[in-house]
């Protein structure tokens, strides 16, 4: 960090372009929050469908060291997830090639990428990637493009995310579905519950993010971010309901009609190998996943 960092923030309205910018805040870095939803503190932009003259006067005018993007369609139909995952980081890319070309770009990219792996191995940036649902494709396919101007020259870095988790966990999650039923049912309603996945707090996650974005070094062009250790999904629905009191019964085999991510059938086994963020950034995540369950059931709203 030199002090005189410029982050703008696409997505800073969402659950972790929220904790990035709280973070930004908290380290007395200057910062830009653009989000597609309306209201303060943030400028609404959406990257996916807005004129590209307005976002090309946004970052002319604001001249960013760094530009994060956390903005992403989590749920949908296949045309929804393009538009936010692909149309809109090109957009980005495009906006930026002409009026931020010295600046850092951050995806936020996704674990989803990769698909599953053998049980009991970790993901390293060099593992296949295999998507198993359209929001892996989606993503993989903004990553790339990502990717592609990292190779014509642009500084760019893609962090793949696994399983985000945390306070504040939004609806289109797992864990933040259970949080919003507990206590107003009898009966969970869930999908399979034996995918094992790697759970990494949102709070770890924004930390990483912040420390690529402002990172004085070159960096890899991929970056896994994850906790390094999967766990069962069904364990962490059970550690859930025990958290919150309740007798609440999971019934399991009920597909969550948003859902756009990766079924267990598809996916079992994902976990992160994180040797090198931490090589280059010294990070590795440091709220283990039960501490993290006991604040997410502490901040429901």
């Amino acid at each position: 960090m030199t002090g005189s960092e410029r982050v703008m923030v696409f997505g800073a309205g969402g659950f972790l372009g929220g904790r990035i910018c709280t973070l930004l805040a908290e380290r007395g870095i200057e910062h830009r929050g653009m989000t597609r939803s309306t209201g303060d503190p943030h400028r609404r932009f959406d990257l996916a469908i807005d004129h590209h003259y307005a976002l090309d006067t946004q970052l002319g005018m604001y001249k960013p060291t760094a530009i994060i993007n956390a903005a992403a369609a989590t749920h949908g139909d296949v045309r929804a997830l393009t538009l936010g995952n692909v149309v809109a980081v090109e957009a980005l890319l495009s906006s930026m090639r002409s009026h931020a070309n010295n600046a850092r770009f951050v995806q936020i990219g996704s674990a989803a990428e990769y698909g599953g792996a053998a049980r009991g191995t970790s993901q390293d940036e060099q593992a296949e990637l295999r998507p198993g649902a359209a929001y892996g494709f989606t993503k993989l396919a903004g990553s790339e493009l990502v990717l592609r101007a990292q190779r014509n020259g642009a500084d760019a870095v893609v962090l793949r995310s696994f399983n985000i988790s945390g306070p504040g966990s939004p609806e289109t999650t797992l864990l933040g579905r259970i949080i919003r039923q507990l206590g107003t049912t009898d009966t969970l309603q869930l999908g399979s519950l034996d995918a094992w996945r790697d759970y990494v707090d949102v709070r770890d996650v924004a930390e990483a993010v912040v420390a690529v974005a402002t990172a004085d070094e070159t960096l890899p062009p991929v970056l896994n971010v994850g906790s390094g250790q999967a766990a069962l999904a069904r364990d962490v629905v059970n550690r859930l309901v025990e958290l919150s009191g309740t007798d609440t019964k999971v019934v399991e085999g009920a597909v969550h009609a948003g859902h756009a991510g990766s079924p267990a059938d598809a996916v079992p086994w994902q976990q992160a190998d994180t040797t090198l963020i931490a090589k280059h950034l010294g990070w590795s995540s440091k709220i283990g996943l039960d501490q993290s369950l006991m604040d997410t059931w502490a901040a429901r709203a």
